[in-house]
């Protein structure tokens, strides 16, 4: 490990030297204006589309068949042209990248013509109701940005682009955001942000998806936003990871295929298509993904009690293997009513299947570490579920530039089965059992639905100014029931258990409305928003209903301050007030007895805990290098916690609580380089500081520490077209926080495992990773790839966790396999036609066509 973090260091004193040689941009005009523009190259692809109206200024009636030309800018050379239909409308598509001239031109008019610039983050553009007169209408110009690439940053936003990210290929979400810059991730898949857990969407929505059921395949980009407006949900201490799932636009069809192998008996494999011909766009995505996996943990504890006269010990070992099978469907639709509305219906369809084994030996000494007891615990189960999840959707946009309306539907159905035993066998200590086996089994079933309902709507005010304002409406609603069993031992019958048994159910709903106003004086920009929340919450327990939160309204403002200088330079201050809600796991009185000697029990009195964000940070972009960094302090009162309390002679039972208070304060930076033509390397460190206070009865202790986690992402493009990728993570020790349980990770797949102590009680013993992966591109337009990729290069990741408090000390280290080769191809397919499908034009069609373009 100190070697990775030497090399680690190094590489992050190299780039600051590298950065601070980079020349900056030319006095006066951004380095974004500086980079060489897209010029329509036939290798480029051609996916852009210009639209509009075409209006008589005088009593403002269509214009019908008008002619409508593009033309190269550099040239003027004909790209391509239309006539305008009989209600003015004309809509150019299957465009290049690149600078361009739109030339409008019809008998009786005086004729316009504006520069336009198509780019990848610009390649849908309304040009608005255009009217024709005697002075020319000038139409609006689109500013040029850059090429995409691994990641994008913005001052409130990171971008990763997932398909730049070798080392994720044929693997889940979970591998995709071990990638993303401020992000980590532990060994159950829970998501943190500068320590804190953030509230995780799929296509700007929330999901019952937990990110290993969504394939890394599937994901077109992850969006990072640190401090969120008042435009998003409240929820999540750190801000919002949105997972954008891949949804081509591109004119004809188009489409790829992929399959991979890796060790350990992994497999993966799929495939998508897309076509778009006129008013529709079609779309298909599968994907199937079964990864066996491996894992081991040791728990050591000491358990202390009348001044170590009745000290005693105990000791587990624990040996496990999961073989999931996901299966990934997603298929939809938009249809181009006209030119400014468009309607979507998509559908989702997950579904997984799990067989997952465990060996839980627990070995037991006294205060003389004379062994004198060995249970060893045998779980076998096999749990599966379905995910269908319904989307509608419907977009306005208006002659006015960016006012838009739109309004979303979506419904989620999912419902989930497990069937379990448990073989306990108790041996004295030479290991040789005593009496009969204790035999158990268990069945449950879950079925959720989530609806959310939601309209945004987007109006520019005077020349810079801009309100945001919507609504939101969401409704869960869980319900599950768990039988246990145990088998007597004199008849062999399977008999009810009631204490284990349980059933439960919660609905939950979230009312929201939010505005907001942004602006620009000059240099100087400036937003500011209230979202209001009524949340609503009953669960019930076996009869026993709680409601533990009063349904009152949140006020959740944020504010945003931003200057710009010269030489590409802006400074920004944010701040925003958000909620992290107890989920019904957390708040169900049920004990957890998976693991008799550490069991876990929900809180039905938790209070939602409320952060407040403070945000400072300064971004500098150059040519071929752009840096952000941040000041940041966060302050939240009730945190939900856990504390661990020993119960009996050698068991921990795990609770939830709210501590009083947590404040995290740090900085973070973020350096995206091109070192080199072909070499990209991208860095991030973020320093953080936590402080910690809990004070439950009398339990009464503070847990404070610094830590930090750095990220490098190396990108090297080599002769004959291979790439290789290089990323590397260390993250230094740091004072144990409980996952808030929204990371999203493993669920209900993870049951094989034995369950990680997480405790505010303790630290966190620091890790490094390397991952490795070299991609080979071939046939023509680099169709094809293949690529070979190494997780865990050193075999260093795990979890451990040392825990000492006046009852006890605990030392618990978990690991899973992470060393793994893969090998993946894809292949990709299309044909970028606009015309797709349509029968061709008459011969005297074209020729008027011809006629008019003569006419330029």
């Amino acid at each position: 490990m100190k070697k990775c973090y030497a090399v680690i260091a190094g590489i992050l004193m190299w780039q600051i030297h590298a950065l601070a040689q980079t020349p900056s941009a030319a006095p006066g005009k951004p380095a974004a204006q500086q980079r060489p523009g897209g010029t329509g190259r036939p290798d480029m692809p051609q996916i852009g589309r210009l639209y509009g109206k075409l209006l008589d200024a005088g009593n403002g009636k269509p214009i019908p068949y008008a002619s409508v030309a593009l033309l190269r800018q550099r040239d003027s050379s004909v790209v391509t042209g239309m006539l305008t239909k009989p209600n003015g409308e004309f809509n150019l598509e299957n465009l290049p990248f690149g600078p361009f001239i739109i030339r409008i031109n019809f008998m009786g008019y005086t004729g316009l013509q504006k520069k336009v610039m198509i780019t990848p983050q610009a390649t849908e553009q309304d040009l608005g109701n255009i009217k024709m007169q005697a002075n020319v209408k000038t139409l609006q110009g689109v500013e040029v940005t850059g090429q995409k690439s691994a990641f994008t940053m913005g001052i409130d936003k990171k971008v990763f682009n997932v398909d730049r990210n070798l080392t994720s290929v044929g693997g889940t979400a979970t591998d995709v955001l071990k990638n993303v810059p401020s992000v980590n991730v532990d060994l159950d898949g829970n998501v943190t942000v500068r320590n804190a857990a953030p509230n995780i969407f799929v296509d700007g929505k929330p999901s019952t998806l937990t990110l290993d059921q969504i394939p890394a395949d599937a994901i077109e980009s992850v969006e990072l936003v640190t401090n969120p407006s008042a435009r998003y949900d409240a929820e999540g201490m750190s801000g919002i990871l949105n997972i954008v799932l891949k949804k081509n636009r591109k004119a004809g069809f188009n489409g790829s295929v992929n399959a991979g192998i890796g060790t350990g008996n992994k497999y993966n494999g799929g495939g998508n298509i897309n076509i778009r011909q006129g008013k529709f766009n079609v779309f298909a995505n599968y994907n199937i993904n079964a990864n066996q996996s491996w894992g081991d943990g040791t728990t050591s504890r000491t358990n202390f009690s009348n001044k170590g006269a009745d000290t005693n010990y105990l000791l587990q070992n624990s040996n496990s293997n999961s073989k999931p099978l996901f299966q990934f469907g997603r298929f939809g639709a938009d249809y181009a009513i006209d030119n400014r509305n468009t309607i979507s219906l998509s559908q989702n369809i997950v579904a997984g299947n799990f067989k997952n084994n465990e060996d839980l030996i627990s070995t037991f000494a006294d205060r003389n570490h004379i062994i004198t007891g060995i249970s060893d615990r045998l779980n076998n189960n096999e749990f599966s579920f379905r995910n269908y999840t319904t989307a509608l959707g419907f977009k306005h946009t208006y002659a006015k530039p960016n006012k838009e309306w739109s309004a979303d539907l979506n419904f989620n159905k999912s419902n989930n089965d497990r069937n379990g035993e448990y073989v306990t066998q108790a041996r004295n200590p030479l290991g040789q059992p005593l009496g009969q086996s204790l035999f158990q089994t268990n069945n449950s079933a879950g079925k959720t639905t989530f609806i959310t309902i939601q309209t945004d709507y987007v109006n520019p005010v005077g020349k810079n100014g801009k309100l945001e304002a919507g609504a939101k409406v969401t409704l869960r609603d869980y319900s599950s029931a768990y039988n246990v069993f145990d088998k007597d031992t004199l008849t062999g019958h399977m008999l009810p258990n009631a204490q284990l048994s349980t059933s439960y159910k919660y609905n939950e709903e979230i009312y929201a409305g939010y505005a907001n106003f942004s602006s620009t004086i000059g240099n100087f920009g400036y937003q500011a928003g209230l979202r209001v929340e009524q949340y609503v919450y009953a669960g019930e327990n076996q009869g026993t209903k709680y409601k533990p939160t009063k349904a009152v309204p949140g006020f959740f403002p944020s504010v945003y301050l931003s200057q710009k200088f010269k030489h590409d330079q802006e400074l920004q201050l944010n701040y925003s007030r958000r909620v992290n809600r107890p989920n019904f796991f957390q708040l169900i009185p049920y004990r957890d007895y998976t693991d008799p000697q550490n069991q876990r029990e929900g809180n039905p009195n938790l209070k939602p805990e409320f952060t407040n964000s403070l945000e400072f940070s300064y971004a500098k972009n150059w040519k071929n290098s752009n840096l952000i960094g941040s000041i940041y302090f966060r302050n939240t009162n009730n945190m939900i916690s856990t504390i661990s309390t020993p119960i009996g002679a050698d068991t921990l039972l795990t609770q939830f609580i709210n501590a009083n208070r947590s404040n995290s304060y740090g900085a973070e930076i973020t350096m995206k380089n091109q070192v080199l033509k072909g070499w990209d390397v991208t860095s991030n460190v973020n320093l953080y500081q936590t402080d910690m206070q809990v004070n439950t009865g009398d339990q009464h202790f503070t847990n404070s520490g610094f830590s930090w986690l750095a990220k490098i992402n190396s990108e090297t493009k080599l002769p004959a077209n291979f790439t290789v990728q290089v990323s590397a993570t260390y993250q230094a020790p740091a004072i144990a926080l409980p996952s808030s349980g929204g990371g999203g990770g493993r669920g209900g797949g993870g049951g094989g495992f034995m369950m990680i102590p997480t405790s505010s009680q303790g630290t966190i013993k620091g890790f490094s990773t390397v991952d490795l992966a070299i991609r080979k591109d071939f046939l023509k337009s680099k169709a094809a790839s293949v690529t070979l990729s190494l997780s865990d290069v050193f075999n260093t990741r795990q979890y451990e966790l040392n825990q000492l408090t006046p009852a006890f000390a605990q030392d618990y280290i978990r690991k899973r396999e992470s060393r793994i080769l893969k090998l993946n191809f894809s292949y990709r397919f299309g044909k970028f036609d606009a015309s797709l499908f349509k029968k061709k034009r008459s011969q005297g069609n074209d020729m008027q066509m011809g006629d008019q373009m003569q006419s330029f």
